[in-house]
Protein backbone atom coordinates (compact mmCIF):
# COMPACT_ATOMS: atom_id res chain seq x y z
CA UNK A 1 0.00 0.00 0.00
CA UNK A 2 2.90 2.35 0.72
CA UNK A 3 4.26 1.84 -2.79
CA UNK A 4 0.87 2.72 -4.29
CA UNK A 5 0.69 5.92 -2.23
CA UNK A 6 4.18 6.97 -3.30
CA UNK A 7 3.28 6.36 -6.95
CA UNK A 8 0.12 8.43 -6.53
CA UNK A 9 2.19 11.27 -5.07
CA UNK A 10 4.33 11.43 -8.22
CA UNK A 11 1.43 11.41 -10.72
CA UNK A 12 0.90 15.22 -10.63
CA UNK A 13 4.63 15.79 -11.13
CA UNK A 14 4.74 13.31 -14.01
CA UNK A 15 1.73 14.85 -15.75
CA UNK A 16 3.22 18.33 -15.25
CA UNK A 17 6.53 17.23 -16.76
CA UNK A 18 4.77 15.57 -19.71
CA UNK A 19 2.73 18.75 -20.27
CA UNK A 20 5.85 20.96 -20.12
CA UNK A 21 7.78 18.74 -22.54
CA UNK A 22 4.95 18.48 -25.07
CA UNK A 23 4.21 22.21 -24.76
CA UNK A 24 7.88 22.96 -25.42
CA UNK A 25 7.89 20.69 -28.45
CA UNK A 26 4.78 22.38 -29.85
CA UNK A 27 6.28 25.82 -29.21
CA UNK A 28 9.52 24.89 -30.96
CA UNK A 29 7.64 23.45 -33.91
CA UNK A 30 5.45 26.50 -34.33
CA UNK A 31 8.46 28.81 -33.97
CA UNK A 32 10.32 26.85 -36.66
CA UNK A 33 7.30 26.97 -38.97
CA UNK A 34 7.03 30.73 -38.39
CA UNK A 35 10.72 31.31 -39.16
CA UNK A 36 10.62 29.14 -42.29
CA UNK A 37 7.46 30.79 -43.65
CA UNK A 38 8.74 34.29 -42.86
CA UNK A 39 12.07 33.64 -44.57
CA UNK A 40 10.20 32.21 -47.55
CA UNK A 41 8.07 35.35 -47.77
CA UNK A 42 11.16 37.57 -47.52
CA UNK A 43 12.98 35.63 -50.25
CA UNK A 44 9.91 35.81 -52.45
CA UNK A 45 9.55 39.56 -51.82
CA UNK A 46 13.23 40.21 -52.61
CA UNK A 47 12.97 38.13 -55.76
CA UNK A 48 9.87 40.05 -56.84
CA UNK A 49 11.58 43.40 -56.25
CA UNK A 50 14.67 42.28 -58.18
CA UNK A 51 12.54 41.10 -61.10
CA UNK A 52 10.69 44.44 -61.17
CA UNK A 53 14.00 46.34 -61.20
CA UNK A 54 15.33 44.20 -64.05
CA UNK A 55 12.11 44.67 -65.99
CA UNK A 56 12.17 48.47 -65.75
Amino acid sequence: MKILKSILNYIPLATFLIFVVTDGIFSLTSALIFVISTSGLLINWKRKNRDEELGN
